[in-house]
């Protein structure tokens, strides 16, 4: 799937920016059009609208393929969607589904090569029967809209690539009349009953008169540091038939208990943010939120799907520690916070933490937070880490740390790599999953944290869309960096201050040198060092050589002029 996808966006010429779709997230509404499935024309006097299938009460299918995409012709051929609308579709009995198939890439975007008439190309379609047949249910392929223009965000092709986060065909959305939407994974043969079967079991029921429904996205931050002052918000949706205009709900925080009332006026499936009650407290540790839909429109709730939505967050308010480590050796990582923001490729995996840029949108991200740090006695904390990456291609995925002294107002940058300087091994076309032989060692001082009682400390994953980001072993100390002892005479460096080139005479093989400024800033590491290497490129100023031998890590001062 991933040169499905890199073929597309070369073809496409244009970044859009992803709307993350997670599970339960609200589908965006489109008008398409949808072509003539025997002369190839598109048919313009009407549109296929989503909102109004859903406002029918009807659960829309969604295959997002092309057709140069194998994997496509695969799921294609186990007949599953067009059992779908055979069984479940608007000439069933039970009439309760629709599914719409359509054509999202640029290439292959010819009328003989979408009906399988070209000998290179890949026909999903044709296996459902001869070119004039095609499918039974709409085809919309995107490209053919009389509203494509090359690059207009405006468009059809593009706003609907963007509004629902395509970056890899075949993409299946199942989208229930409430507007919640899911992606549905494919395991083989035909699922057409157990994709069926997932609107019991993911879509609330909408044949109540009075019933609500909250929304399943995450209210409040995964941690709190130095004040727990939080102002949660949550959606509610009118599940019934009758208009809503009131509601009751309870909100549980530790021992804390409130009922609030809710008035307004939203009409079926209709969505209104609802501002809960402030939390505040000043306990560390774990605290877990609830909150519960009691009545609506004065009566109980009639229905029971999506009333309750509990989640947990750490508060950090204060800390009295100076030392920290995280081996990832458990999914439960007590006072480290993760904040995923790539829509579920990002977390602990075999023993390590992983940003799977593989699948990741580009320009999404994953944070780790350590817990907060007081080095008030400490002059020179420092980090230790351990990472690894192979790239794909010329994509370029990127590694952060940053570190905060006032709880979170600011941060400061103070280690970075990305594209080539961030991979540890040469680059590869396929999935990179790290061995321990393929992770290198980030080692440094926390000038910045140096006598600070509050520090945070994070990690910033951002995917470029290329190849897995892995970090693993972090150590949080209270002492600077460690120094192999060394003779005097076994290491030479001249001439020091430096202007071009620095000599290094050492018995030891070194494999890597990283060059860190006075503020403690990775700006320039070396991965080929032989007698020398050339440091003509830095500003004027004070630098660290960190050198990571055969035996250790050795650190020395130069001065560049």
């Amino acid at each position: 799937m991933k040169k499905i996808f890199t073929l597309f966006a070369a073809m496409a010429m244009m970044a859009f920016s992803y709307a993350q779709l997670p599970d339960g997230s609200t589908a965006p509404d489109f008008s398409l059009y949808e072509i003539d499935k025997t002369t190839g024309q598109m048919i313009t006097s009407q549109t296929i609208n989503l909102y109004s299938m859903l406002n029918d009460y009807k659960t829309v299918y969604i295959d997002v393929s092309a057709t140069t995409c194998g994997p496509c012709y695969s799921f294609h051929q186990t007949g599953t969607l067009e059992s779908i609308y055979n069984n479940y579709g608007p000439n069933s009995t039970v009439n309760d589904s629709r599914v719409l198939f359509i054509e999202g890439a640029q290439t292959g975007n010819s009328w003989n090569a979408l009906i399988g008439n070209t000998s290179n190309t890949y026909d999903f379609i044709h296996t459902y029967g001869s070119s004039t047949e095609v499918v039974p249910y709409p085809f919309i392929p995107l490209y053919f809209s009389p509203n494509y223009v090359s690059g207009d965000a405006s468009c059809n092709y593009y706003t609907f690539h963007s509004g629902y986060d395509i970056h890899y065909f075949p993409t299946l959305y199942m989208v229930c009349p409430n507007r919640m939407i899911f992606e549905l994974e494919r395991n083989g043969g035909d699922e057409s009953a157990t994709f069926h079967g997932f609107i019991n079991t993911k879509c609330p029921a909408w044949n109540h008169t009075n019933d609500a429904a909250l929304g399943i996205g995450r209210i409040t931050n995964n941690v709190y540091y130095c004040d727990l002052n939080v102002q949660p918000q949550i959606e509610i949706q009118n599940l019934g038939s009758a208009n809503m205009t009131s509601a009751t709900l309870r909100v549980t925080h530790g021992n804390d208990v409130q009922t609030m009332n809710w008035t307004g006026n939203l009409a079926q499936f209709d969505k209104e943010m609802v501002t809960l009650p402030t939390i505040t407290g000043s306990d560390n540790g774990q605290h877990t939120l609830t909150v519960e839909i009691l009545t609506v429109n004065g009566q109980a709730d009639e229905g029971s799907t999506y009333n309750t939505h509990t989640e947990t967050f750490s508060a950090q308010v204060s800390s009295n520690i100076n030392n920290a480590s995280q081996n990832f050796s458990s999914s439960n990582l007590s006072d480290w916070s993760l904040i995923d923001n790539t829509g579920g490729y990002f977390g602990v995996y075999n023993g390590a933490l992983r940003l799977r840029a593989y699948y990741a949108s580009s320009g999404t991200t994953g944070e780790l937070y350590a817990p907060m740090m007081n080095f008030s006695n400490t002059s020179t904390p420092s980090l230790k880490f351990n990472y690894a990456h192979r790239r794909y291609q010329s994509y370029s995925d990127k590694l952060q740390v940053k570190v905060s002294t006032d709880c979170g107002e600011t941060w400061t940058t103070v280690w970075e790599k990305s594209g080539a300087d961030l991979a540890t091994v040469t680059s590869g076309s396929g999935e990179f999953n790290a061995t321990a032989a393929q992770y290198q060692t980030a080692w440094f001082n926390l000038t910045e944290c140096a006598n600070q009682s509050n520090v945070i400390i994070k990690f910033v994953f951002t995917s470029g869309y290329g190849n897995n980001v892995f970090v693993d072993n972090i150590e949080i100390l209270n002492s600077p960096v460690g120094v192999e002892e060394v003779e005097e005479s076994s290491l030479a460096i001249f001439p020091n201050p430096v202007k071009d080139v620095l000599n290094i005479n050492y018995d030891k093989a070194i494999n890597q040198i990283d060059v860190y400024d006075v503020n403690g800033k990775l700006v320039k590491t070396f991965t080929t060092v032989g007698s020398s290497i050339n440091v003509s490129d830095l500003s004027d100023g004070i630098y660290m050589l960190n050198m990571q031998t055969e035996e250790g890590l050795v650190v020395r001062k130069i001065v560049k002029e």
